[in-house]
């Protein structure tokens, strides 16, 4: 990053690093990329892993990515991206009901390499800035037109937005850009004249949207990073070029994954008998049409049971089995037991809580990077449904707190 002595950096909150993290995640869902047999996402560019480690959630809702890989060109750096996607510990204690696996590579975003074909998705975020323009040049013949994935989405700095960071001198001949390794920074519309050519050439519509704004922000000038999302029109088709190179295998990592024998229908029941006691007595209040009646969905979001049953319709089954439960319909349960919690910290010893709640699994998450704000993500909230974040703006005032992350 620039060695910048300015005080006056601007603050995005959430960080912009999470904002583009939290817009791919939810692009690759609505895409479907994680509903189909074999989701698999190719990270063109990794790092040190940011965005590899921020899609391996520990939930599975929606139906998980099943296979990750990255690409980048530094030796030293992918061995932090080995570290950073490592099964962690909430892996073990909630093992995922799918396989997971990550294989990383040393290779050019220039190349392409046979065993990194057929992926689904492909990200390359806060990349294209860095490269010089022959690597560049070949990008869409790599990536479209001998990958071909389903789906592209590319992010990178937009130039406009510079005019908030006094620092940077935009628009004047002592203009910077962001991070001294950066080989240039595009405005809006240069960055679609490229993406419209690559678009065309190899039959993908594309669609422009970004993220990073500032609360009286002059919409004008956009967003502080830009994105582009390349969508495959012809997917049957076979990739028009084959140009084939080879990357090095760095490693490969495996997740572990639940495979106990399959259990019997009143273990089974046991298990839900005790969550419901929560459920019919919860905490907070939740969305019941009469005592003891519980969506099946509060059910099926957590994770044990979710090992157990396998799927949704068998959880369904063992209910409709058992007399002390009768199905309303597929979504209602009506419990005919009156639960009764009488020791509630020794009852949670019991089994292992976990539904969708978000973990923390980013490991380059810093707090000051929320500006001492606390910051809880809903994955199910439907707050982005615009493709834009509307972000409070701060200033530091001292040097112990610096701009956040821009490529990480």
């Amino acid at each position: 990053m620039a060695n910048n002595e300015d005080s006056d950096w601007i603050f995005f909150n959430p960080p912009l690093w999470l904002q583009r993290r939290i817009f791919i995640n939810l692009i690759l869902q609505e895409s479907k990329v994680t509903s189909v047999n074999y989701p698999s996402v190719f990270d063109f560019g990794c790092g040190e892993g940011s965005l590899l480690s921020f899609l391996v959630q520990p939930w599975e809702k929606p139906p998980p990515i099943t296979r990750l890989a990255g690409v980048d060109i530094c030796y030293e750096t992918l061995k932090y991206t080995v570290e950073n996607c490592r099964p962690r510990k909430e892996d073990f204690d909630n093992l995922r009901l799918t396989p997971l696996t990550i294989d990383i590579y040393q290779g050019s975003i220039d190349v392409a390499d046979e065993r990194l074909l057929g992926f689904e998705a492909l990200v390359c975020s806060e990349v294209i800035e860095h490269v010089y323009p022959p690597v560049l040049n070949k990008f869409f013949d790599v990536v479209l037109g001998t990958y071909k994935p389903k789906i592209v989405i590319v992010t990178t700095p937009n130039a406009e937005f510079n005019v908030y960071f006094p620092q940077l001198k935009y628009g004047t001949p002592e203009a910077t850009f962001r991070i001294d390794d950066h080989k240039f920074e595009w405005t809006r519309y240069e960055f679609q004249e490229w993406g419209n050519a690559g678009a065309a050439k190899y039959n993908y519509s594309v669609e422009y949207s970004g993220v990073g704004t500032l609360k009286d922000s002059d919409p004008s000038v956009g967003c502080a990073t830009q994105i582009a999302i390349f969508r495959d029109l012809r997917p049957d088709d076979k990739p028009l070029l084959s140009r084939l190179g080879s990357y090095d295998h760095i490693d490969k990592i495996e997740f572990p994954i639940y495979d106990e024998p399959d259990k019997s229908t009143s273990e089974i029941l046991e298990v839900i008998h005790y969550y419901m006691k929560f459920l019919c007595n919860p905490v907070k209040e939740l969305e019941q049409l009469k005592k003891n009646c519980v969506k099946i969905d509060y059910l099926w979001d957590i994770h044990r049971i979710r090992q157990l049953c396998k799927t949704r319709n068998n959880l369904l089954e063992v209910l409709d089995s058992s007399t002390d439960f009768t199905l309303l319909n597929v979504d209602e349960v009506l419990a005919h037991i009156e639960y009764k919690i009488d020791s509630p910290s020794k009852e949670n010893n019991e089994y292992d809580w976990c539904s969708n709640d978000v973990y923390e699994t980013e490991s380059d998450w810093n707090p000051d990077d929320t500006n001492n704000n606390e910051l809880y993500y809903d994955y199910e909230d439907n707050n982005f449904q615009d493709r834009k974040w509307s972000c409070e703006d701060s200033f530091s005032v001292d040097d112990q707190h610096l701009q956040s992350d821009w490529d990480n």
